[in-house]
């Protein structure tokens, strides 16, 4: 048995497969790691979505901003815009079981990995975890957060993208899963700039990346693992915080890595 983490896929199907045959993935004793954002961006989200779906008892995933804005347009019947690229049965009533299945996935999720040396606590996130949140404390809030969304998808999701007045406070719960799914940089009280998308040496003289200072969860894990930072290519410059999406839908690589042993295997977009 191995445990995979995969970075963002944004329905990119046909590299995801190559990939999975690349580390001869085993559904029936192989665990999935998706760090967010199946979809969206590529092509063909929906042989994604179904995929993950069928194999779902082997997968753990976290949400990503594309995922929440699917979920959104789905629940709350909003207009795509000129970027997106669902297929257009992926709103039919059909599919409203695999809405529902993403609409149960956590922000923040963790698990004991047997390794050969010992066994070691490897958490997930699709953007980033405030700097003072215990993995205690996280995992508390993703849980909360979610069950907001599960009793009342139409209201609270609207409220992630609609309520711009609490989007900075980590106090809120749209303040929070923003940074949860869409943090890359922040300011020195540790507040989110999501303004800022592009290269980590274009960062402005008054922010820093998220993981730069000690992160209080990195006392309760192991190692740390996200997606959604593309221009990182890969790169964060500390051993066990490990950025996974390297740009597949942008025609540059899709990354798994092997959590045991921290190997990673790459697979090269068919985008252009």
């Amino acid at each position: 048995m191995a445990n995979y983490a995969v970075g963002d896929i944004q329905g990119c199907f046909k590299e995801l497969k190559e990939g999975l045959e690349l580390i001869n993935f085993k559904s029936s004793k192989d665990f999935l790691w998706i760090t967010g954002d199946l979809i969206n961006r590529g092509p063909e989200s929906l042989k994604v979505l179904e995929y993950v779906f069928k194999i779902r008892n082997s997968v753990h995933i976290v949400l990503g901003n594309h995922d929440l804005h699917y979920l959104n347009c789905f629940f709350n019947n909003k207009n795509l815009s000129d970027e997106d690229t669902f297929q257009p049965q992926m709103f039919q009533k059909k599919y409203l079981r695999m809405a529902k299945f993403l609409l149960q996935q956590p922000f923040v999720f963790s698990k004991k990995i047997l390794t050969k040396k010992k066994v070691i606590q490897v958490a997930m996130v699709h953007a980033g975890i405030p700097k003072n949140m215990s993995l205690k404390k996280a995992e508390t809030l993703s849980k909360l957060c979610g069950l907001e969304l599960k009793n009342n998808p139409k209201k609270n999701l609207k409220k992630i993208f609609e309520d711009k007045r609490n989007f900075h406070s980590i106090d809120s719960f749209s303040g929070l899963i923003n940074f949860f799914t869409r943090v890359r940089v922040i300011n020195k009280n540790g507040l989110p700039n999501f303004s800022f998308k592009g290269r980590k040496k274009n960062i402005p003289p008054n922010l820093i990346t998220w993981f730069k200072e000690e992160n209080k969860i990195m006392n309760d894990i192991d190692l740390l693992v996200f997606g959604h930072w593309a221009a990182l290519q890969g790169k964060t410059d500390i051993s066990n915080i490990i950025a996974l999406d390297t740009g597949c839908c942008w025609g540059k690589d899709l990354t798994f890595l092997r959590l045991e042993d921290q190997k990673k295997f790459v697979v090269k977009s068919k985008q252009k």
